[in-house]
């Protein structure tokens, strides 16, 4: 009866994997399967590439600054005052202006502003004196203003923008050890799941066999060519390792429910059945040219260079506003007339308000422009403007500061080369070490295989104890458990190894390139 009730438990803890699996459909799935899933649905990396976008958004921003700039101005204004004297030529004085000014702004790599502006007027007036009218006016003027000293030159015009190209850098970089530690979570979730499920074969296996011991102890205990205790004993190790089936179970449950977190299809019914297994791949084990591979492509040693970049030119543009501030301005226009010229009569008196006009001589805005466009008129201007503040505490300080934040940023590059030389040293000496456990723990396994074996063949002839067949299957046990889990470190050291030195994208086929920006 009571082995029937313990036949009866292990085929209900057997029953319920079995249901489950009937229940939900199972989904096979690779290594390579689970790393392009993982890079197609992970939502950290999605916002990781956004936060890319929107870097590269903000140096589009910093560039904007070279865009010319087009101005249109229109102005209308009138006047109306009474008169003031005889000269004014009327009783009241009434003037009306239009304006049009198109102008063009555009900075400079050395720091200044150049404008070329076109600027057209029209002007009415009801003075008797008035010789043009209306009278139109128009000026082509080519002007720029140029720091000589402080703001000259391209780091001080461009300091934000190789600032914004640099962030944009940093980000790539970020992006790229987002792909690196997915994966390797990937690799670090899917081996512990094939390990979850190896131990649980392990366990079945286990039972499998203390339950054989069991069977065979309740005949001849039957038979009395055994002790009960002999019943007693084998029970307990079928409970302790029914108790463990249904703990391996649950290790399952739990790394596939991780390894479908990564994925992001943690609502998916399906159960993730991996199917590689781990092998052993040996590797050449050359810690310096690791470390110079390292050194050149790990992306936060690459992206500590690049802070310590940007600060330098932090520290130049800061040194370079404490210089005075030296402006150059230049200006060449030429001008151009049009309008209603009035002939009065030459007989007539200067003074007289009513004397008549003999003839009009007119010119449009064309006629205007021509006489600026054929140069006739030539006028230019240019000066310096010196401005040296009695003080400098202020840009003192900052360029202090500047420096400071350089040293910090040159111990951080420093910190992050301390940091790859010490975890390269480490994984190495695990690596090896898993290595040699590996071998060692097989060799066990087989080992122990062979006196569990040579163990029951005697128990079956009488020549050895329930107790010590038992202590061999337990034995037995732990060595599987051993080399399954050196195994699965060693796979998982060899994953950090290529963590380490930046060659996780490498090993698995996957381009950056095809990540990034066109």
């Amino acid at each position: 009866m009571n082995a029937f009730k313990s036949a009866l438990i292990f085929l209900l803890i057997v029953g319920i994997q079995t249901g489950v699996s009937a229940q939900e459909q199972e989904k096979e799935l690779t290594l390579q399967d689970a790393i392009v899933t993982a890079l197609d649905n992970n939502l950290d990396l999605k916002i990781e590439i956004q936060n890319r976008d929107y870097f590269w958004e903000s140096l589009r921003s910093n560039q904007a600054i070279f865009v010319p700039s087009l101005n249109i101005e229109y102005q209308r204004r009138e006047t109306n005052r009474p008169s003031s004297g005889i000269l004014s030529g009327a009783d009241v004085e009434k003037q009306g202006n239009d304006t049009l000014n198109v102008g063009l702004s555009q900075q400079i790599a050395l720091g200044g502003t150049l404008n070329v502006s076109l600027q057209n007027s029209r002007s009415t007036s009801n003075s008797a004196f008035t010789t043009i009218n209306p009278a139109l006016y128009s000026t082509l003027t080519l002007s720029i203003n140029q720091p000589l000293l402080k703001n000259f030159g391209t780091l001080a015009t461009k300091k934000d923008i190789y600032i914004a190209a640099n962030e944009y850098r940093k980000n790539d970089l970020s992006l790229k050890q987002a792909l690196i530690n997915l994966v390797y979570q990937v690799e670090e979730a899917y081996w512990n799941l094939v390990y979850a499920h190896q131990n649980l074969d392990a366990k079945k296996q286990s039972l499998l066999r203390a339950r054989d011991l069991l069977i065979q102890n309740e005949k001849k205990v039957r038979v009395g060519a055994a002790a009960r205790i002999d019943i007693l004993e084998a029970k307990a190790e079928v409970a302790s390792y029914e108790s463990q089936l249904l703990e391996a179970e649950k290790n399952i449950l739990t790394a596939e429910e991780q390894l479908k977190k990564i994925l992001n299809i943690s609502q998916s019914a399906e159960v993730i059945v991996p199917t590689d297994s781990p092998q052993i791949r040996s590797m050449a084990l050359d810690f310096n040219a690791f470390l110079q591979e390292a050194l050149d492509s790990r992306p936060d040693i690459l992206q500590a260079r690049i802070e310590l970049e940007s600060h330098n030119i932090r520290v130049k543009y800061a040194r370079n506003q404490m210089l005075p501030d030296l402006q150059l301005t230049a200006s060449y226009y030429t001008t151009g007339r049009g309008g209603d010229q009035l002939i009065f009569d030459p007989d007539s008196s200067p003074f007289d308000l009513n004397r008549p006009v003999i003839g009009v001589i007119s010119k449009d805005v064309m006629d205007a422009l021509e006489e600026v466009v054929s140069n006739l008129y030539r006028n230019y201007s240019i000066g310096l403007r010196l401005s040296v503040p009695l003080g400098r505490a202020q840009e003192k300080a900052r360029l202090a500061q500047a420096r400071i934040d350089m040293k910090r940023a040159l111990l951080n590059l420093q910190k992050v080369e301390n940091t790859i030389f010490s975890e390269l040293k480490q994984a190495l000496k695990e690596l090896e070490a898993n290595r040699k456990l590996v071998e060692s723990n097989q060799i066990a396994l087989e080992l122990q295989a062979q006196k569990l074996k040579a163990e029951e063949k005697k128990l079956s002839v009488g020549m050895s104890t329930n107790y010590q067949v038992l202590n061999y299957q337990r034995d037995y046990a732990n060595a599987q458990a051993n080399a399954l889990q050196s195994t699965i470190n060693y796979n998982l050291t060899l994953a950090r190894i290529n963590r380490i030195i930046a060659r996780t994208l490498e090993e698995h086929d996957i381009h950056f390139d095809d990540f990034q920006r066109d």
